[in-house]
């Protein structure tokens, strides 16, 4: 059975040397099958993957996965198999010995995946690496999602920009709130509109930056108002759409919008409010990132020496739940706040001396100067497609 190099930027293929003619959604399916080789898909997952943002009828994947699998038996390529009751997988067997049986049982997948979302509401990411790195032993792989999420966990910004295991259509997302922890003087909020009105993101991703993401940046931009109106926007789809997970991380941002926007009273309240949130669901990266915080809101009030510890308190936690990304975001949210509202004070000389040090720890800046014009490129090509 031969393997599948693709050409992403001609949307070509090829399979023991044939050049398999494709059509651009057919291109876009085995890419994603194949980059997740031996998983089992749902055909509306696929749906969500391959054409979102788009409404097609599940038809339209069991038509382009007929036409697939012409094409790559003519190529004596991998087959695309059916699991009834469940979906397709692209199947990829071992050069040596067998695939252990679980790896082929939905039941056994869809209950690992699980566990890693389990791991992931409550903030312990350092369980979810632990675990991923026992997937082989335990016969266990991980859905798209999480393929790309251990990456991120690690802060690994490298592996986003250089690896070609995911195509940039799933890496994009990424990419995106990397750019928002990073320390740099240019706006960012235009690049995740833009991205948001090309439909450049996949599902999930879409909906986090809308109701979520966003506001962080409308808010560093002073653009108060856009940040209030995303956070009410999340408010009412967390509460539409029973996104629990989205509560405590919509109340925490609106806590650092209150704390940009030079408002006490507000601060307090909402403080307060978060507070009695955590007391329901004490998770790891949401109790760091709210003690960070709120360590700032202290430090504006006078407290400086409880308010100090408060932010190694929360960087302590951060460090028990191993999420890379949140901690770095948590720091840069108290340096904004502080450069705002006490600049030039020692409280700001320590926080951003801080920031500057897990910078230099975790290594994302090195990866600076080229991010942006990676997102740029390829929500540049997108448009040309588009048009």
């Amino acid at each position: 059975m031969s393997a599948i190099t693709f050409d992403d930027s001609r949307f070509e293929a090829e399979c023991g040397g044939i050049r398999l003619e494709l059509l651009a959604k057919e291109y876009a399916l085995l890419r994603f099958l194949y980059t997740h080789a031996n998983l089992v898909f749902s055909r509306e997952q696929l749906l969500d993957r391959v054409w979102p943002g788009e409404y097609p009828v599940d038809r339209t994947v069991d038509d382009h996965v007929y036409r697939l699998r012409k094409k790559l038996k003519a190529a004596r390529g991998p087959k695309i198999e059916t699991i009834r009751g469940v979906g397709y997988c692209l199947t990829l067997r071992p050069e040596a010995g067998g695939a252990a049986p679980s790896l082929r049982d939905p039941s056994v997948q869809e209950a690992m995946n699980g566990v890693f979302a389990r791991y992931h509401r409550i903030g312990q990411g350092r369980a979810m690496l632990s675990l991923a790195e026992q997937r082989q032993q335990l016969g266990f792989e991980l859905n798209a999602f999480y393929r790309l999420y251990i990456h991120f966990i690690k802060g690994d910004l490298g592996w986003f920009l250089d690896k070609e295991e995911a195509p940039m259509s799933e890496r994009i997302y990424w990419l995106l709130l990397f750019d928002m922890f990073a320390d740099t003087p240019q706006p960012k909020a235009s690049l995740c509109e833009r991205a948001l009105r090309l439909n450049a993101l996949h599902a999930e991703g879409h909906r986090e930056m809308e109701i979520l993401n966003i506001a962080d940046l409308y808010a560093a931009e002073g653009r108060i108002e856009e940040a209030a109106a995303t956070i009410e926007r999340g408010r009412r789809a967390a509460a539409e759409q029973e996104l629990e997970g989205f509560v405590v991380p919509i109340e925490i941002s609106a806590l650092y919008v209150s704390l940009l926007a030079d408002d006490p009273s507000a601060a307090a309240e909402q403080s307060a409010k978060v507070a009695e949130l955590l007391k329901a669901e004490p998770y790891l990266r949401e109790l760091a990132g709210y003690r960070m915080l709120e360590g700032a809101r202290m430090i504006l009030t006078g407290r400086e020496a409880e308010g100090s510890a408060l932010l190694d308190e929360g960087l302590e936690t951060f460090e028990q739940s191993g999420f890379v990304p949140h901690r770095l975001l948590s720091l840069l949210r108290t340096c904004g706040v502080l450069r705002r509202r006490m600049p030039g004070s020692e409280a700001e000389r320590r926080c951003c001396c801080r920031l500057a040090s897990e910078y230099a720890n975790f290594g994302p800046a090195e990866h600076w100067p080229r991010l942006e014009s990676t997102i740029e490129q390829y929500l540049n090509e997108l448009e040309r497609t588009k048009t």
